[in-house]
């Protein structure tokens, strides 16, 4: 493979993601919990997924309906799951790339088996439930169940695939053994109810895995849906875990300097918002030795939060095209022309994937 040259530039090691897909899918599977790996975070960008495919990986999950259809196209037998509950407007389309959704509204689920009755074909469904996280589920457990009967006995042409739920995405509730039981009870609720089993009890995302390293996971939680541990490490200090063995440098984000200069850090004259609307804080440190680089706001959201290889350098902003690091501390002399590589959050991956300005390569 030609070398890419041409910067900024997001570096994908294709071997340690393998390695990231084959250890969490092994250490899952210790428990009986089949993992869907979610690749909405990297814009379903096409290295990524073959090297998924090429660990393993047999069962994936996205919001974003054309990275399913990437999937089916790659391979077909591939198991595809819809992760946003899904529009009105977009079933026809959704049951051509999806295998399964999730689901919380009687009347999509209604239109749904519509369409599937229209083309012929069956769909998968998960119910899911509110658990405290505020975002989608049904909240009451009676208005679960009669979702769940209502699957079973006025849509033929849906399959109820099983239950699950979201944690830690809107509401920064952590998934733990008092949450998830309730799940699990849930569940044997329904198959009391309908007499029969639910195939998937759908246990939520990386933030759940620290049950499963601590062998803490409810006994009935038999499937996840994993998309940043596959990647980044960034969750285990705030989830507080340590997965051993996982790499956390997946993507490396190079950026290349187009002006280095000795100025001051405090702006002179009178101060309103910066481009984006924002009363920015600034902190008088004198005069520093600066350097942009030629990326922003557009290409990776939040970059203060850019973490550089050299422990010399700090972020110091920038704006839509720009950003602005002080390498006064690095052993370095940096020039114009000069690349300054980082590590990345899971913001980064999302939009350094997704943004055309990024160029991307596969190592």
């Amino acid at each position: 493979m030609t070398p890419v040259n041409h910067f900024p530039k997001l570096t994908i090691h294709s071997q340690k993601l393998k390695e990231n897909t084959q250890l969490i899918m092994d250490t899952c599977g210790q428990l009986d919990i089949q993992v869907s790996g979610v690749v909405k975070g990297t814009n379903g960008y096409p290295g990524v997924l073959e090297s998924m495919i090429g660990a393993g990986m047999t069962h994936f999950a996205s919001s974003r309906l054309d990275q399913l259809g990437r999937l089916k196209s790659m391979n077909p037998d591939l198991h595809t799951l819809a992760l946003r509950i899904p529009m009105l407007s977009e079933l026809e389309d959704l049951v051509e790339v999806a295998d399964c959704s999730l689901n919380s509204e009687q009347e999509t689920l209604a239109h749904l088996n519509q369409v599937c009755q229209a083309k012929g074909i069956t769909h998968e469904v998960i119910l899911m439930c509110d658990l405290g996280d505020l975002r989608e589920g049904y909240f009451s457990n009676e208005r679960l169940l009669e979702a769940a009967h209502f699957v079973e006995e006025e849509c033929p042409h849906l399959y109820l695939k099983g239950i699950g739920t979201n944690l830690g995405c809107f509401g920064s509730v952590r998934p733990d053994k008092v949450n998830l039981q309730e799940l699990v009870e849930n569940a044997r609720l329904i198959e009391e109810s309908l007499r029969r089993p639910l195939d998937w009890v759908s246990g939520g995302a990386s933030s759940s895995l620290p049950l499963v390293l601590n062998k803490d996971m409810p006994e009935g939680i038999n499937h996840l849906r994993i998309g940043n541990s596959l990647f980044l490490r960034d969750m285990e200090e705030d989830y507080d875990f340590n997965f051993q063995g996982l790499h956390g440098d997946i993507f490396t984000l190079e950026g290349e300097i187009i002006e280095v200069r000795n100025k001051p850090t405090y702006p002179i004259g009178d101060k309103v918002v910066d481009a984006f609307g924002d009363e920015a804080v600034y902190q008088n440190k004198g005069i520093r030795r600066r350097a942009i680089l030629a990326m922003g706001r557009q290409d990776l959201g939040d970059m203060t939060r850019l973490l550089p290889l050299d422990p010399g350098i700090s972020l110091e902003g920038g704006s839509s095209d720009h950003t602005i690091v002080d390498v006064t501390d690095s052993d370095r002399a940096y020039q114009v022309g000069d690349i300054i590589s980082f590590n990345i959050l899971y913001e980064h991956v999302m939009f350094a994937t997704g943004s055309p300005y990024i160029h991307k390569e596969i190592i």
